[in-house]
Parts: C-alpha cells; sequence; structure tokens
C-alpha cells in the first residue's frame, strides 16, 4: 500500500518525495536477511553481513548478552537508519510486550539524565490482529493471556488498530488500552470499502484476506495522516473515529486514493501463505503444489478450507512437518478429518539459521499424530524433505492428487531454498 501511494496520482500532483519505506518481518524464509527489505526489495547479503557485523561487536565489546532475535532486531533497525527510511513496517516477533521489537516507543534507562537524554520517537500506530492460541509456553494458555501480551505494543496517545477477536478479547484489549493512555481505536470491521463480515466456512481464506486488507489500509492512512502526506477533508474533526474515518474517505478527494489502496490485497503473492509453487525442478508433479505455512489452529482452519475447495473429490497428497511443541492433535484433525483417501509423508525441516531454539518435531511423532486420524498404511516417513517431495509427487501423480506442503514456516523456507536453488521459480 505505501508503495501504491508513492505510484498514485494524489502523491505525484503534491509534488511530495516518494516514501522511503521498510519491512522487519519474522521469521525469515530462505535467508536470514530476507525478513528486511527496503522499498519491497530483499536488502542484500553484503549490506546485511556489513551492519550485522558491528552490532556483533558491540555486543561483544559491552558484554551485552543480546539474544539472537534481539540481534536481528537491532541489525534490522540499524539498516533503517542507514537507509534513512520514513516509514517502517515491524512486525512482532512474538507476542509484543517483552518482545524485542517493542524498544520502539519505549521509555529509555537514560531519560532521567539531563546530560544524556534519549528521545525514542512513538510508533506512528499500533495494530493488533486476530488473535489465536500459539506459543502457549511463553504467552499464556488463554486468548485472553495471549492478548494481554500483545496489547504490550500499545502507547499512551498512538493510535490503535483492532482486527475483529473474540468478544471477551476484545474487551480486555479495549481495558487495558485504556489504562495505556490509547485514545483513538479504530477497528479493522469499520473500515470503508471492505466486506469483513464472517464468512461462511468455505470463504475462510477470503475472510482473512479480507480482515487483513481492511487492517493494513487503516493503519497505512493513519501514517499517511500523521506524515501530512492526506489533504485535509472539506470538515474536519477532532478525533478520528471509525465513522469520522469513513465520511472522509466518501466526502473528499481521497476516495481515488482510498479505492487504489483497498485494491492491492487482491494482487499480494505472500511467500509461505497459500502460495501456488512450481516443483518441476524438484519432482516430477507438474501441477502447481499449494504451499503454507499454517503452524496453529487458526491457520490450519483457512487452509483445511481452501483446500477443499481446490481439491473437490480429489485426494491429498500431504507434506507434513511441525515445530516442536504444537498442537498437532488439533491441526491435524481439521486438515485430515474426513479425508479418507488423502495420503501423507511426514517429514523434518532442518537447522534454522540464526534461531537455534527452533527445532522440529520428530518424524515418527508427526506419523503418530497423523494416523489418529487416517489409516496407518496412509501415513509414511521421509526425513529428507527433498526425498518426502519426491515420494509425495509420485503418489499424487498416481491417484491424481493435489499435493499440499503444511505444517510449519520453517517447512516452506526449506522447501523455498530447494526450489532456488534448483533453478526453479520461487515467486
Amino acid at each position: 500500500m505505501l508503495a501504491a501511494y508513492n505510484a498514485s496520482q494524489l502523491r505525484i500532483e503534491s509534488g511530495k518525495p516518494p516514501i522511503k519505506h521498510g519491512r522487519f518481518t519474522s521469521p525469515h524464509l530462505i535467508d536470514r536477511w530476507d525478513c528486511i527489505t527496503i522499498d519491497e526489495k530483499t536488502i542484500s547479503e553484503a549490506i546485511f553481513r556489513q551492519v550485522e557485523a558491528k552490532v556483533l561487536a558491540r555486543n561483544i565489546s559491552e558484554n551485552i548478552q543480546a539474544t539472537e532475535f534481539e540481534l536481528l532486531t537491532a541489525t534490522a533497525f540499524e539498516i533503517f537508519t542507514l537507509e534513512n527510511v520514513d516509514i517502517g513496517v515491524i512486525e512482532v516477533g512474538m507476542g509484543g510486550r517483552l518482545d524485542s521489537t517493542n524498544i520502539l516507543g519505549q521509555t529509555s534507562e537514560f531519560d532521567e539524565l539531563e546530560s544524556n537524554q534519549q528521545n525514542r520517537p512513538k510508533p506512528l500506530v499500533t495494530a493488533i490482529s486476530t488473535i489465536a492460541l500459539d506459543h502457549q509456553g511463553f504467552l499464556g494458555n488463554t486468548l485472553v493471556e495471549i492478548a494481554t501480551q500483545k496489547a504490550g505494543i500499545m502507547k499512551p496517545g498512538v493510535p490503535l488498530v483492532l482486527a475483529m477477536n473474540d468478544e471477551a478479547v476484545t474487551r480486555h484489549i479495549l481495558q487495558l488500552a485504556s489504562e495505556a493512555g490509547v485514545t483513538q481505536i479504530l477497528h479493522s470491521k469499520d473500515t470503508a470499502g471492505f466486506d469483513v463480515t464472517r464468512a461462511t466456512s468455505t470463504t475462510d481464506a477470503a475472510h482473512a484476506r479480507q480482515q487483513n486488507g481492511a487492517m493494513a489500509f487503516t493503519v497505512i492512512w493513519l501514517a499517511l495522516k500523521q506524515l501530512n502526506r492526506l489533504p485535509a477533508p472539506p470538515t474536519t474533526q477532532a478525533a478520528c473515529g471509525s465513522s469520522t474515518l469513513r465520511n472522509e474517505i466518501r466526502t473528499s478527494s481521497l476516495s481515488a486514493l482510498a479505492s487504489t489502496l483497498r485494491a492491492v490485497p487482491e494482487g499480494v503473492v505472500w511467500p509461505g501463505r497459500l502460495q501456488d509453487i512450481d516443483l518441476s525442478s524438484l519432482t516430477n508433479y507438474k501441477s502447481p503444489a499449494l504451499l503454507d505455512g499454517a503452524h496453529n489452529v487458526e491457520s490450519a482452519t483457512v487452509l483445511a478450507n481452501t483446500v477443499r475447495l481446490r481439491a473437490g473429490d480429489r485426494p491429498v497428497v500431504w507434506v507434513l512437518a511441525a515445530s516442536k511443541g504444537k498442537d498437532l492433535t488439533s491441526m491435524f484433525e481439521l486438515l485430515l478429518a474426513g479425508r479418507s483417501e488423502d495420503r501423507v509423508v511426514a517429514t523434518e525441516f532442518g537447522a534454522v539459521d540464526g534461531m537455534p531454539w527452533i527445532t522440529a518435531t520428530q518424524v515418527e511423532v508427526v506419523k503418530t499424530a497423523a494416523t489418529t486420524i487416517l489409516p496407518g498404511d496412509s501415513v509414511t516417513v521421509e526425513k529428507e524433505i527433498s526425498v518426502a517431495l519426491e515420494k509425495a509427487s509420485r503418489l499424487a501423480e498416481e491417484t491424481n492428487a493435489l499435493l499440499v506442503i503444511a505444517g510449519s514456516l520453517y517447512l516452506v523456507g526449506d522447501v523455498l531454498r530447494l526450489v532456488r536453488d534448483a533453478g526453479g521459480a520461487i515467486k
């Protein structure tokens, strides 16, 4: 959406320069540096390693003892500083309250020393998307407990954009927002131009894209306003609630820009999220395979409904792997229940560069979880991903099945790396 704003007639006619934007997401997929982009382009390995070396040197010289993710976050923020970005789009690593990305806008420990005051500007906007059970060992065992951790990114006076959540979760977040001094809260479901009413179970993937699109639109619109990139509407109000935002878009010259931004999500292809991938450089499977990093119940629900639509009466051959500690039973119930003709090839992803705390669930454990739902002879084991892909491709070709690779973003990364190294297209 920021790129679409840069290309818009409104920005060009205003005479204002394009907004330089950076993105920091986690985890990386193929290479450690692909989680950092400038103007939608992945930074080069050379720049990443040059900046990382300085961060690592300071970590040692000052005995900071930072974690791997803290070092990666510091590297990303240093790159954004060197590149002089106007807006950084920052995804929290895990939770929020204690995540290293939450250094943004936090009061510095040195602020009380007049001779060494530090200014950490607050974010333009904070956003909390739909909350699901995940990382319970770190964040809590209930949605409300997890919401408490995620709400830790809220800052006094900083607008909050909130996605549709469980009613109790929403009430809890709103209470925490009030305590944190948040004075402006917008809900993605109220954003003009997106139909984010609860979709039927067969269109959950479309619903998820619509809700995420509505959320992104609201976040970017508020950010652009704060950077004085949008002309004032005919009538202004002190507060910008959801209804005010809708009226502002409808009644001003901004409607064309709003339409352009709202159209962006339909053209977005996000690697590892319901991604069609060509495996022909690796296997004999000629049709597109479906690659998805679904790793919790919520994302597995979206994937299961997408597979149901795509496969129809055809069987599915699954290549499944997972991180240790995931709720395999609940995930596999969603993916495999009622699909007696399906086949599963259990596998393991490899070591994750820069994330030594991430380990794969052993293939035999994945197999055991799958065989509680499918017949035992429908589930096989191939620890090496390349071998698993070859076996699954043969099975899919023999049975005219849809091939689906899922269960972990780390599995997605390994598959994308194999395709890239074999000279295949990964976009």
